[in-house]
């Protein structure tokens, strides 16, 4: 028990060096730009691990610049984005709401009469001051922490990040010119796309044309971009992102101490692994300025604050399939496309060297608008370029628009980890969710992937988008592109499961030794108790032994002459005791106690480190020697599989894939597909089975040479081998 102590005590000293270290780093890098001026009671303070809400704000202001071609002047200091964040550990999401720039309330600037007017004019009015005791009157909702950046330090922060895919759902497009109206020029195109710092600025930042919830919900959906592509790569850069976020914000006194950056790290440790929701608050739209009522303000707050409902899968798989069944359900507002759009289609097919796939029905509201159609091509992060077609549709409320894509990058960042799978007429959907609405619905066909796109704000139902994309279908004769690659959501998981990371190594091992610690500790405990208790016991006895002897000697007035003394005994205590030296109390130092704890401890560490060397690789050795039952003399006896089996090469061996389908062929194993596959996999062979079928696929693989890696299939080679086959072999 001691050595458990010494472990944890151990482990707790190195965390916090690792986390003191950090939160210097983090500290020096938000001390490149000078602290917010706040006042003591502006914003509520927390300790480590509370529930914290930051205000993120967007600072529009800018110089005289050349921007306004036709009218130069400086634009003074706006809130142009108000974005509330809500970090709760006890929630299953991190809740973000935008508060309405244009939302009409009561200001109170210091020395001034109050005014009622637009939100956004309390950053200019009286700062950071004045902006946060205006949310925190109308809200009733208290803040943690603020952070502002201005739009010359977004621009450069996505620079440094190195861009961002993201999806521009319409076409935006605006030029001053003389006697019109002077506002921010914008120039993007629809669809899919990587947007670097200039591109990123003109989206998230443009607010003409559509209503205050779609401008917040476009700067939203932008972060949530950012989060999905370098998210799963923070931790690795976590120095390289943490240095331009600090070139880029203005943070309150409170994150530039230790005790402020603790605490809110406490809170973002509690919440790391929680998704993020969008919640869209509550206000009716006017021409010139949004309001809310008191019950749609308190419903928002409520939302952001508890509000969690999860996706609804059950019921989306039920959705998927009443909308597959001939005729839509009347609920569902959709109508077929008309026969011009259908022409129009076509021609835009001539445009791209996807295999176009076109929806055969479209949102009702949006019937008198024609679809914005362009083919394009996009860029990985590797340079490679990849063909990818849009189609933008209206759906008749201003600012809402939803698109239909397909493109052969099939391991675009947008697609990775989807929350639910759903086969419905011979097709397998990939569902991405936003809280309990569905924003994406991909498939992977013809060699390529295809998805539908909600809208910004998620205006259309999650069965209004099954039945569009249930209903998007090949325009004409496919003929199939080049190979499709997809990797895993987890690559490293998938691609070798039997590997334990470094981190899983050392916590296994220590595991084990601490298994194995414990009761050796504990019996040498029981041991040195047991013989306690005998000494005890001893002791006892000897002392009733000699109030015995005084008693009868008492009255005895003459008394022989004394012997000589003889040497004193120690006892238990370490005292000397000169009665009774024939009877044995052995003395326990202290230091030997400590010294056969501590040779314990040693030979336990040893113990347990010799197990779990053992146990891994027995467990290494028996997961790649357990793929068939043993026969006689031995050897392994091979099972056939009984279902069809596709074989790939994606490696640069001309002819691997049919030599390998002879192979099997030979040996009785029935192959319904051989081709190429152009997906970069580490080299070795590659088991993908599809699910209940992997019993059938470790026979598949007792067959093949070496140590092939069996695992889940994955959406690419599913498309290449189609509906006919169980089994998937690639060759790497």
């Amino acid at each position: 028990m001691l050595g458990c102590l010494v472990v944890l005590l151990c482990a707790a000293g190195t965390s916090a060096v690792f986390v003191s270290g950090e939160v210097a780093t983090l500290r020096s890098d938000l001390s490149q730009n000078p602290s917010l001026k706040l006042g003591a009671g502006d914003l509520a303070n927390v300790g480590w691990g509370d529930p914290q809400t930051l205000l993120l704000v967007g600072d529009d202001q800018r110089s005289l610049t050349g921007e306004f071609k036709y009218y130069k002047h400086a634009v003074l200091p706006h809130s142009n984005e108000m974005l509330l964040v809500r970090i709760d550990p006890s929630k299953p999401w991190i809740s973000m709401m935008s508060i309405p720039r244009e939302l009409q309330v009561t200001i109170r600037p210091k020395n001034q009469a109050p005014v009622t007017t637009r939100l956004n004019y309390a950053y200019t009015a009286g700062g950071i001051p004045l902006l946060v005791s205006t949310i925190k009157s109308v809200l009733g909702l208290p803040v943690n922490h603020v952070m502002v950046i201005t739009f010359g330090r977004f621009k450069r922060a996505v620079n440094e990040m190195g861009c961002v895919y993201s999806t521009i759902d319409r076409r935006y497009y605006h030029v001053n010119v003389p006697g019109g109206e002077q506002y921010q020029e914008i120039d993007l195109q629809p669809g899919y796309q990587d947007l670097c710092g200039n591109q990123a600025l003109q989206f998230v930042s443009y607010r003409h044309g559509d209503t205050s919830l779609v401008r917040d919900a476009r700067d939203q959906s932008f972060l949530l971009d950012v989060k999905k592509q370098y998210g799963p790569t923070l931790a690795d850069s976590a120095h390289k992102f943490e240095h331009i976020f600090g070139q880029a914000v203005q943070t309150d006194p409170g994150l530039h101490s230790t005790t402020g950056i603790l605490n809110l790290l406490g809170t973002l440790i509690s919440s790391s692994a929680r998704r993020v929701r969008q919640v869209h608050f509550q206000a009716n739209l006017l021409p010139s300025y949004d309001t809310a009522s008191a019950q749609q303000i308190q419903a928002s707050v409520n939302s952001f604050l508890y509000g969690a409902s999860a996706a609804p899968k059950r019921s989306t798989s039920r959705i998927a399939r009443a909308v597959h069944r001939p005729g839509a359900p009347a609920a569902v507002p959709i109508a077929p496309v008309s026969p011009g759009v259908l022409a129009q289609a076509r021609a835009a097919k001539q445009n791209t060297a996807v295999a176009y796939e076109f929806p055969r029905v479209q949102d009702r509201g949006g019937v008198g608008t024609p679809p914005f159609f362009r083919g394009y091509l996009v860029h990985a992060a590797d340079g490679t370029a990849y063909q990818i077609y849009d189609a933008v549709f209206a759906t008749g409320q201003l600012g809402q628009f939803y698109d239909v894509q397909g493109s052969t990058w099939t391991t675009a960042p947008l697609l990775d980890s989807p929350e639910q799978t759903v086969s419905v007429g011979g097709r397998k959907y990939f569902l991405y969710y936003q809280g309990s609405n569905l924003n994406l619905v991909a498939w992977y066909e013809h060699s390529a992937v295809y998805w539908v796109r909600n809208t910004l704000t998620d205006a259309i139902s999650n069965a209004e988008l099954l039945a569009i994309a249930e209903r998007t279908q090949p325009l004409g004769r496919i003929v199939a592109n080049g190979p499709a690659s997809i990797p895993p959501s987890n690559p490293t998981a998938a691609s070798n499961p039997s590997k334990l990371s470094t981190p899983e190594t050392i916590g296994s091992v220590g595991g084990l030794v601490t298994l194995v610690a414990v009761p050796l500790l504990a019996l040498l405990l029981l041991r040195r108790r047991r013989e306690l208790g005998r000494l005890r016991e001893q002791l006892s006895s000897s002392l009733h032994r000699q109030a015995w002897l005084t008693e009868a000697v008492g009255g005895v007035r003459a008394v022989a002459a004394a012997p000589p003394p003889r040497p004193a005994v120690a006892d238990l205590a370490g005292n000397s005791s000169p009665m009774y030296p024939s009877m044995r109390i052995h003395a326990m130092p202290r230091r030997r106690l400590r010294r056969s704890l501590v040779v314990a401890a040693v030979l336990a560490a040893v113990a347990g480190a010799g197990a779990a060397v053992v146990i891994v690789t027995q467990g290494r050795h028996a997961s790649s020697t357990s793929t068939a039952p043993r026969g006689a003399g031995g050897r392994k006896a091979a099972q056939i599989p009984t279902v069809p089996v596709a074989v790939f090469n994606s490696s640069a061996t001309a002819g691997a894939a049919h030599r390998l389908a002879q192979q099997l062929n030979a040996r009785g194993v029935k192959t319904s597909t051989v081709g190429n596959l152009a997906e970069p996999r580490p080299a070795g062979l590659w088991v993908l089975y599809q699910p209940g079928e992997q019993p059938q696929a470790q026979r598949l693989a007792a067959l093949l040479p070496g140590s092939p890696k069996v695992a889940p299939i994955d959406p690419t080679a599913q498309a290449a081998a189609g509906s006919g086959a169980a089994i998937v072999v690639v060759i790497a």
